[in-house]
């Protein structure tokens, strides 16, 4: 066994997350009366990601990323988006839907039954990821769940990284691999620290950065560990 501690990123890594999000925010825009019409997911997708990627960064609040996302998107399709309205509807929606890739549930499976210690880093909020993993059915073979709404602090930052292994017995980074989607939180959480990284990359994303494996599927992580 190579690695003793796997630590998983949450969306677009374990959860299909955009199929999640494109179903609740069509469902919230027509609740809302927004207009709705085919690639406007797409656009708050994208705003939405730059915002979650300045979060994780340290570049925005929480709560400027909750609000102005949904300000940003009314921007974009020029329509004067209510996003104190918008904003729980939203995200009460979210956390009643979960999608899993098809490959989550074997692969954490046959992950703990073969002795891995395995975690949930995510920098989601703490009432939509709580919710999600209730739903989803995977909540109890994780060893730790660290969400960054419920820490203070997040991804890829040298504090979380001190909060999340104070919190695991015995870790050793030599022994440890981070796997995540994200190339401003979850492999720079690995390479700053010392860790070894897995970049889950079905889209084939183009990366300079030293990061350790790449797979286009969560299945190819078994032969890794």
């Amino acid at each position: 066994m190579k690695y003793e501690f796997i630590l998983f990123d949450a969306d677009d890594t374990l959860f299909d997350f955009q199929k999640t999000a494109e179903k609740n925010f069509e469902q919230t825009c027509r609740k809302l009366g927004v207009p709705y019409k085919d690639g406007y997911y797409e656009i708050y997708r994208d705003i939405n990601q730059n915002y979650w990627d300045m979060f994780s960064l340290g570049k925005v609040e929480k709560s400027v990323l909750k609000k102005m996302r949904f300000v940003d998107f009314g921007k974009a399709i020029s329509y004067d988006v209510n996003a104190d309205e918008f904003m729980p509807i939203y995200e009460s929606g979210l956390a009643q839907i979960s999608i899993l890739f098809p490959e989550t549930v074997p692969v954490l499976k046959q992950l703990k039954e073969s002795g891995y210690k395995i975690y949930l880093i995510t920098n989601g909020l703490a009432n939509v990821q709580r919710g999600r993993l209730k739903l989803s059915g995977i909540e109890h073979l994780f060893d730790g769940i660290f969400i960054s709404d419920e820490m203070g602090t997040s991804k890829p930052s040298k504090i979380y990284y001190d909060m999340v292994t104070s919190q695991i017995d015995g870790f050793d980074k030599n022994k440890a691999l981070i796997v995540g989607d994200s190339l401003v939180s979850d492999m720079p959480l690995g390479i700053d620290n010392g860790i070894d990284t897995c970049f889950y990359n079905p889209h084939g994303k183009q990366t300079d950065l030293p990061i350790t494996y790449q797979i286009k599927n969560l299945t190819q992580l078994l032969k890794i560990v």
